[in-house]
């Protein structure tokens, strides 16, 4: 007999409270005020309190400044290490830590490969961003990740006129994307549901009467409006994985 062990399901907006930030914009955030999200602002009110206790009642010892605790220093540096990796896989649509761990590598080569023409950093970002599913959920065609990837595993995502059910297919320049007959009214709907901002990065090309995405230089992505929301660290992550 094999056991499986039972997991449930864990929305996002209880795991932004571990994190302490919220990593993706949208219109269901503001239905905190219902009575089923009351505890995410009591937890959050209750933090904010035992900051400002610890800070008004903090006694200052000299020889801390002296003696090295490496105990505390070490669980800090983990604690951290750990909320940089969280945070990158759910931004990007609950990534593993080994899917990350390849492209991390992958970015340091590319990099000693171009002679640090290009940072890893700035690799690791275009890697990431052009993804198939975040450019659907970039392009405002999709609501979210999870139906990006729902929508390319049926086959109604065609990149160059070929299907392509792989999520994580990394585009290229002058790739051009477009979607299936039957999902178009699926994607009417989406539009009309989205919202304006974050606007969709300046790479690409996008015209919403024929459902077509076109990757146009990938030396604009550095526009794009979402990232600045989530203030992610990928140097700090490929330091990680090193």
């Amino acid at each position: 007999m094999i056991y499986k062990k039972k997991t449930r399901y864990k929305t996002l907006y209880k795991k932004f409270v571990g994190l302490r930030k919220v990593l993706q914009k949208s219109k269901k955030i503001s239905t905190f005020k219902k009575r089923k999200w009351q505890f995410l602002v009591l937890q959050a009110k209750r933090l904010s309190k035992i900051r400002k206790y610890n800070s008004y009642y903090k006694f200052y010892d000299q020889n801390s400044y002296i003696i090295q605790k490496f105990k505390s220093f070490f669980s800090n540096s983990y604690r951290q290490n750990l909320l940089i990796k969280k945070g990158f896989s759910i931004y990007y649509g609950k990534l593993g830590q080994n899917y990350l761990k390849q492209v991390c590598k992958k970015a340091n080569a590319k990099s000693n490969q171009i002679q640090n023409k290009i940072s890893p950093a700035k690799f690791l970002q275009d890697h990431l961003e052009n993804r198939l599913d975040i450019v659907l959920f970039r392009s405002h065609f999709l609501l979210s990740t999870i139906s990006a990837r729902q929508l390319i595993s049926h086959g109604h995502v065609f990149v160059n006129g070929k299907k392509v059910r792989d999520n994580s297919f990394n585009l290229k320049v002058n790739d051009v994307i477009n979607f299936s007959k039957k999902s178009h009214k699926l994607l009417e709907y989406y539009l009309l549901n989205s919202e304006v901002w974050p606007l969709p990065p300046k790479n690409l090309q996008i015209s919403y009467k024929i459902f077509q995405i076109k990757i146009a230089d990938k030396n604009l992505l550095i526009n794009n409006s979402d990232l600045f929301l989530a203030n992610l660290k990928y140097n700090s992550l490929i330091e990680i994985y090193k």
